[in-house]
């Protein structure tokens, strides 16, 4: 089961090319965050996590194994027993995948039951998102 203090270990052993690819932002987060009661968990996942599964879904030539390893990941934070390992879920990447129509139409295709229940949470406080409207990545 996944613990909030160790999640951004986990992300990092379950996708290293995430720290690999964004060495940059991840040196800026733990500057940021020393000596701090937060080990940044919102923005690993936010500036690092989100960015990635945005590209993967609109990814012309789509990586289904990699699509699929994350989704897979995305239910164990869902079916966590802590608190702050789902909030940390909807508040960042569902409510990311929210954002846009072309994320949140390919991603709900690929949700498995338990993140399923937390975006239908999202869903009822974020409004449909435009359909024009094309995520950007840093």
């Amino acid at each position: 089961m996944y613990s909030y203090p160790e999640i951004v270990h986990t992300l990092f052993m379950e996708f290293p090319e995430i720290s690999e690819k964004y060495a940059e932002e991840i040196v800026w987060i733990k500057d940021t965050f020393q000596d701090q009661e937060s080990d940044g968990q919102t923005l690993y996942f936010d500036r690092c996590f989100c960015d990635y599964i945005g590209r993967m879904l609109v990814n012309e030539y789509q990586d289904n194994i990699k699509i699929r390893k994350v989704f897979a990941f995305l239910e164990k934070m869902a079916a966590s027993e802590d608190i702050e390992v789902r909030n940390l879920l909807q508040v960042t990447v569902l409510e990311y995948l929210r954002s846009y129509y072309l994320l949140q139409s390919k991603s709900e295709k690929l949700m498995l039951p338990e993140t399923k229940k937390l975006f239908g949470i999202v869903k009822s406080y974020l409004q449909e998102p435009a359909k024009d409207d094309s995520p950007c990545f840093s």
